[in-house]
C-alpha cells in the first residue's frame, strides 16, 4: 500500500469554507477522477493538525503522485515522491517531495501555468502543527490575513512563508483511507 497525494485541479485562495470545505472538493473531485480511496485536505487549522490527518499505522507507508499515463488519466503505480508520511515532518530535517505533484485531472502544477507562483496552502508548523494566526482564519478568509504556504519543488514541504489570503494557490490532498 501507498498514499497517493494530489493537488485539486485549480489553485484557491484562502477562503475554502472552512477544513471540512476543503476535505470536501479533495473528496469530490478524487472520486470525479475514479480514484477510490479517501483523500483529505493537507493543512492544518484549528480542529486539527496536519501530522495527524494520517493514521498512525499508515505514516510509514510511501507517498506517491498520480504519475499520469502515457494514454489519459492517472495510473495506479505513481513515482515516488518521499519515502514515508512522518518522513515529511521532521522539522528542520524535513524531507523535501521527490518529484511533481499532478492535479486529480493529471497536470502537472510544477509546470502548468494555472499555478505560477508554484506555491501550496498548509497551515502549519514544520513539524505538522498548526500555525496559529497563519490559516487564513480556519481557512475562512480571502481577505487580508494571511496563511502559511510553501514552494513546491523547492526543498521541504512544510517550510514556509506568509501568504496573503487572497491569493489562489495549490492545495494538496492526501490519502488518508484506500
Amino acid at each position: 500500500p501507498q498514499l497517493r497525494l494530489a493537488a485539486l485541479n485549480v489553485p484557491l485562495p484562502g477562503d475554502m469554507s472552512g477544513i471540512r470545505g476543503a476535505d470536501l472538493q479533495c473528496y469530490r473531485q478524487s472520486q470525479e477522477a475514479g480514484l477510490y480511496g479517501t483523500f483529505r485536505a493537507f493543512l492544518s487549522a484549528p480542529t486539527q493538525h496536519l501530522v495527524s490527518i494520517v493514521k498512525r499505522t499508515d505514516r510509514t507507508l510511501p507517498i506517491v503522485n498520480l504519475k499520469a499515463a502515457q494514454h489519459h488519466g492517472p495510473c495506479p503505480q505513481g513515482q515516488l515522491l518521499a519515502k514515508s508520511w512522518s518522513s515529511l515532518f521532521g522539522g528542520q530535517s524535513g524531507a523535501a517531495l521527490q518529484g511533481p505533484i499532478y492535479s486529480f485531472n493529471g497536470r502537472n502544477v510544477l509546470t502548468d501555468p494555472l499555478w505560477p507562483s508554484r506555491l501550496a496552502w498548509h497551515g502549519s508548523t514544520p513539524r505538522g502543527g498548526h500555525a496559529r494566526r497563519w490559516d487564513c482564519q480556519g481557512w475562512r478568509s480571502s481577505g487580508t490575513a494571511e496563511g502559511m504556504a510553501t514552494g513546491l519543488g523547492e526543498g521541504r514541504l512544510l517550510a514556509g512563508h506568509h501568504h496573503n489570503c487572497s491569493t489562489p494557490l495549490a492545495v494538496l490532498c492526501i490519502e488518508v483511507a484506500f
